[in-house]
């Protein structure tokens, strides 16, 4: 998390002004299906995760009927 607070810091300090990159969150561990396709124990504190993200995968997708969506 700090090293991504760094990163942001220094990134923006190349951008024009009001232009400022945040630190949002961290995904630990991470497991990255597809392109925009992932899941991953989300942290916005280093102490504890926050929840369980997920963006894209068969569980979220509203595409498919709830039975396909609750057994994956």
């Amino acid at each position: 998390m700090d090293l991504g607070k760094k990163a942001a810091d220094m990134i923006s300090s190349q951008f024009q002004k009001p232009i400022k990159l945040e630190f949002e969150k961290v995904y630990c561990p991470y497991l990255l299906v597809t392109k925009k396709r992932y899941a991953g124990l989300l942290y916005t504190k280093p102490d504890r995760p926050d929840k369980l993200g997920k963006k894209g995968i068969e569980s979220v997708r509203r595409d498919n009927c709830l039975l396909i969506r609750t057994m994956l």
